[in-house]
């Protein structure tokens, strides 16, 4: 949510948008980590890849685990309601801010292209309910500007 700081305001003026990437955090929002403890050595799903450990920091940056957590309920919550898996609400969810143009999906073949789910963010409609809920959960945490400063800095 970095570039709603300051980009956005920069997009607006400009006419330019944005094609957003790490949207679903390397995986990490998705269903695999709701109600996980990684804190607990084998309790959870491994962070076997650079992007996990990365956006694991960036989550311990913005507020920890727990919290991220009840971020996750929240996307299940209106995963539920839309009957779609919550890495397409957080994809929908970054397409429906206004200077966001696209979004890059990054896919391993064989192991998670996702092409169905990938497919039904352009059918999903989440309404001002889902978005509020959303950015309430996602404004929790930590501003990462003022943490780690700004993208693309």
């Amino acid at each position: 949510m970095r570039p709603q700081k300051k980009m956005a305001e920069l997009c607006e003026l400009t006419g330019v948008k944005l094609i957003t990437y790490g949207t679903v955090m390397g995986g990490l929002l998705s269903e695999k980590f709701l109600d996980t403890n990684i804190n607990i050595p084998f309790a959870g799903p491994p962070l076997n890849t650079p992007s996990l450990q990365k956006y694991k920091r960036m989550i311990d940056a913005w507020g920890g685990w727990s919290l991220f957590q009840a971020l996750l309920q929240t996307l299940k919550k209106v995963s539920l309601k839309h009957g779609v898996p919550i890495s397409t609400v957080a994809v929908r969810y970054i397409l429906n801010q206004t200077s966001v143009a696209g979004s890059m999906v990054g896919v391993r073949l064989g192991l998670s292209e996702h092409i169905r789910d990938t497919n039904a963010i352009l059918l999903l409609l989440l309404d001002e309910e889902d978005m509020g809920s959303i950015t309430e959960a996602s404004q929790r945490g930590r501003n990462l500007m003022e943490v780690i400063g700004d993208c693309g800095d």
